[in-house]
């Protein structure tokens, strides 16, 4: 019996396609002559899009659960940070061990497909076997899929709402450029906010941009709203990932700027063994009505915060803060603030 014919470089990248979430696109669309070639690489595409969403489910509750440890046990999780910190860099190696795993698992299929074969893999072909995954794949990857052109129209609409940095707007969102998160996610994240701002205060309302000198001193001179997004440690927020790392504190206690003002913050460029010297003073406009420090620990300085930018709403975290307390802020508790002024 002659072996069935291996599909062209077209059908093999329509083959390959299985395992990048295109699976029930080529189970609709594929040459019919082929049908096993595609019917293999679909079950196995399914067998690893399990995989895929059960580790990335894993990872979520993992994330959830540490989280609320967080929430609930804010000195015992520093504790713990504290005393494990030399040795965090060797957990973070071990925990790349399943990723390299699953990275195997995902491309080695992929290069079979390419090839043009059907020979079967072990765990794939296990997993391929039981009709509930097959299923719970399908739906599951058919949901992300329909999902994707959604989330790209609010995206692009949210990054079109929201400016790039400029003089006179009234919503700030200044985040560290080196965390890897593109500009429309913020956006995204910021969506109900300037919306809110948008009826507050006219279009182009809403500034989301990166976190440096000339773009605080300008948040700070008109924002109504300034939002920091940065990480940090004992009261201070920094941009510890950029190209230039900043810190933005506020003073200490009672301090006052060159005109006698107690409104302003500080902030300078963090060099190589800094000696604590070239903070600059950043005057506060008096019509801040509300500041948002990503910042873990920022609450260590809470009282100092809310010293000098007041009359504004300071929200600071005296613990390591987590996505879930900024998702429910920006989604629920900012813009309900935003309406009230």
């Amino acid at each position: 019996m002659m072996p069935p014919e291996r599909p062209g470089l077209a059908g093999r990248l329509l083959g390959a396609a299985s395992y990048l979430g295109f699976a029930p696109l080529t189970r609709l669309w594929h040459p019919k002559r082929h049908e096993a070639f595609f019917a293999h690489h679909f079950k196995q595409g399914m067998a690893v899009w399990f995989c895929l969403i059960s580790t990335f489910f894993g990872f979520f509750l993992f994330d959830t659960a540490t989280a609320l440890f967080f929430l609930l046990f804010p000195q015992v999780a520093q504790n713990l940070i504290e005393t494990w910190a030399p040795y965090l860099r060797f957990i973070d190696y071990a925990l790349l061990l399943p990723v390299i795993a699953l990275a195997v698992f995902w491309i080695t299929p992929v290069v079979f497909a390419l090839c043009g074969s059907t020979r079967p893999l072990p765990l794939q072909k296990q997993l391929a076997r039981r009709l509930w995954i097959i299923r719970f794949s399908l739906v599951s990857n058919l949901l992300a899929l329909a999902s994707v052109p959604i989330v790209a129209a609010f995206g692009i609409h949210a990054a079109a709402r929201a400016q790039a940095s400029r003089d006179g707007a009234a919503v700030y969102f200044l985040y560290d450029e080196g965390v890897g998160v593109p500009r429309w996610a913020f956006a995204l994240g910021m969506y109900r906010i300037t919306l809110q701002a948008d009826r507050n205060w006219g279009k182009a309302s809403t500034v989301v941009d990166h976190l440096n000198q000339d773009t605080l001193r300008a948040a700070l001179a008109s924002g109504r709203v300034v939002i920091l997004a940065t990480h940090g440690e004992k009261g201070y927020a920094v941009t510890y990932f950029a190209p230039k790392c900043l810190c933005v504190a506020a003073p200490d206690t009672g301090a006052a700027n060159e005109i006698g003002s107690r409104h302003f913050l500080r902030m300078k460029l963090l060099q190589p063994e800094d000696k604590g010297g070239g903070w600059e003073n950043v005057t506060a406009n008096p019509n801040l009505k509300l500041a948002y420090l990503f910042a873990c620990h920022g609450g260590a300085r809470a009282a100092q915060w809310e010293e000098h930018l007041s009359p504004a709403k300071v929200v600071t975290y005296n613990r390591i803060s987590t996505i879930y307390d900024h998702a429910w802020w920006f989604a629920i508790t900012g813009p309900k603030l935003l309406e009230q002024m």
